[in-house]
């Protein structure tokens, strides 16, 4: 008998501290949910619900008891109103406390910036110090210090390793975010834009080739003004490849020369740069700007052609001249009110 009251004892003990732990476990984690020593930025975008805002801070390994909180949700019919924005979760914020700032919309202050498609870093260090986000050399620094993923080749001679990769987007940045922050957002904005992109190609890009056709990408971004001509663009610059001959994109000399002009002279053709395409043979050693969606596809997709040659008309149109032929193409050169 006494045994069976001592099995009863302990079973009872056992149910009391099961329940005791999982009331704290389940009160710590509505009091303390967020798993952060620092607070969390999230990003609301319309249609977002706040499951799915849960779900990713778990995928972030950013909170704590996600089944507890979603139980808490459904059993006391809590309503939450997402709203769009930007939002600061304090990392001592309760459930309710972020379910209150979602719901009263109470984002953080943001400032839309959009990149242009073809903008260089410096280019985009300058807009983000004219929008008040971070001095233009601070951005630099923290560019050039940045981790690099490991699709990028670290080199000495290129002028940012991570040039071609700060996807060209309209961002909504806290005031408050760091330059590493903005880095950071810009990177994986890139690394989603490139994987739908090669689905959408349905091609697969080994890691030690995506610099290459980034760096191809930036060029027909540079070269191009209608989206039609960027895959056939791209067929001149593999076209040359293909027979070692030299690219001579004007783009690649306006970047080396690190400011842009109008016509490029004689002497700016041979400026010694690993990026001038008209004293080097391939490719630049790293893109020449952050190119768009359609210059990536081009790059990825050129069209079959043996074109070997273009020329854009002086008279402000948008659209090339193509040819394979180089007494054709130095007689448009002349139509065109081009020096020979």
């Amino acid at each position: 008998m006494n045994i069976l009251k001592n099995k009863k004892i302990v079973i009872i003990m056992f149910i009391v501290i099961l329940i005791t732990v999982s009331f704290i476990f389940f009160n710590k984690s509505l009091k303390h949910p967020l798993k952060s020593d620092k607070d969390i930025i999230i990003n609301v975008k319309t249609g977002d619900s706040f499951y799915s805002l849960l779900n990713k801070l778990q995928e972030n390994n950013q909170i704590n008891g996600l089944g507890i909180i979603k139980t808490y949700i459904k059993v006391t019919n809590t309503v939450v109103d997402v709203k769009p924005g930007e939002y600061n979760l304090h990392n001592d914020m309760s459930v309710k406390d972020i379910i209150n700032t979602l719901n009263n919309g109470l984002a953080i202050d943001v400032i839309d910036i959009t990149i242009q498609e073809g903008s260089t870093i410096d280019e985009i260090a300058n807009k983000l110090e004219i929008n008040g986000m971070c001095a233009k050399d601070e951005f630099i620094k923290a560019v050039v210090a940045y981790p690099l993923p490991s699709y990028i080749k670290q080199s000495k001679i290129k002028r940012y390793d991570l040039e071609g990769f700060l996807f060209p987007d309209t961002y909504k940045f806290s005031k408050q975010s760091s330059p590493e922050e903005i880095i950071s957002k810009m990177l994986e904005r890139f690394e989603d834009v490139w994987q739908s992109t090669l689905k959408e190609a349905n091609i697969k890009v080994a890691n030690e080739d995506v610099e290459k056709v980034i760096t191809i990408a930036s060029m027909i971004e540079k070269e191009a003004i209608v989206n039609e001509e960027r895959a056939v663009i791209a067929s001149v610059i593999y076209n040359r490849l293909n027979i070692d001959m030299k690219l001579k994109i004007d783009a690649t000399v306006i970047y080396a020369m690190g400011y842009h002009v109008k016509g490029l002279s004689y002497e700016n053709l041979e400026i010694e740069s690993p990026y001038n395409t008209y004293i080097i043979d391939g490719l630049p050693v790293g893109p020449i700007s952050n190119p768009g969606i359609p210059s990536i596809l081009g790059a990825l997709k050129p069209e079959k052609t043996d074109y070997l040659f273009y020329v854009l008309p002086k008279d402000g149109g948008n659209r090339h001249y193509f040819t394979n032929n180089d007494v054709d193409f130095m007689n448009k050169l002349e139509e065109f009110g081009y020096e020979p």
